[in-house]
């Protein structure tokens, strides 16, 4: 029986498209996998650790600890949020994440939930090579399917600088910030363009629906 985390990053619910694509995933996943368990974090609804001056400075604590062969820090204050959803995080088989684009980019409490979860010593390792930094990702051995929604259409590559209005930072941030956390088996689902509405919008959602079942098959 495996574990998959589903991160929602929208709060519009049924009418969002990337969480409308995202359940028709989820449902032909189960279907094929009654066994498995699906654990839905929607982002908005849950109660996501702080990160003030106190974690920051805990921050700053765990990584001068560990460069000094020490333990990492204790899981005590804002940096037992931390641990907390890092664990949520590192303790799924599988993750799947739906999004819209806000602004080029990902919506603020998605970008939240990463700032949280990526950590020295928690998701992540630095060893000092040549007088230089490596950064190995202690995620590892999940695969993450991405379900992203857009207004306008963005071509599978970054950036399109065609009018200087389509430069995607969604996919392109997402994919650097999980391969970062050691992810390598990274799928993706594009929902576009849902920026206006009519038979093509429909159109478009419902060929990401029947990506998405076939997708499912083979996650």
């Amino acid at each position: 029986m495996a574990k998959v985390l589903y991160l929602e990053a929208s709060p519009r619910g049924d009418s969002s498209y990337s969480s409308r694509v995202a359940k028709e995933f989820l449902k032909a996943y189960q279907a094929k996998n009654p066994e498995d368990e699906v654990e839905v974090l929607s982002l908005f609804d849950a109660d996501l650790p702080t990160f003030s001056a106190q974690g920051a400075n805990q921050k700053m604590e765990n990584i001068i600890n560990l460069v000094s062969g020490g333990k990492g820090l204790e899981a005590e204050g804002e940096w037992a949020g931390v641990i907390r959803e890092s664990d949520r995080l590192k303790s799924a088989d599988k993750v799947v994440l739906s999004s819209p684009m806000w602004n080029f980019s990902i919506p603020y409490r998605l970008k939240h939930w990463i700032d949280v979860v990526t950590q020295p010593g928690v998701t992540f390792v630095v060893d000092v090579v040549d007088d230089a930094p490596v950064y190995t990702g202690l995620v590892t051995d999940k695969p993450l399917q991405m379900i992203l929604a857009s207004g306008s259409p963005y071509e599978m590559r970054f950036p399109r600088e065609t009018d200087g209005t389509k430069t995607d930072f969604q996919r392109a941030y997402l994919e650097h910030a999980f391969r970062f956390m050691g992810f390598s088996d990274m799928r993706l689902i594009k929902v576009q363009p849902t920026g206006i509405p009519g038979p093509d919008l429909e159109a478009a959602v419902v060929s990401s629906e029947a990506h998405a079942r076939e997708a499912a098959l083979m996650f």
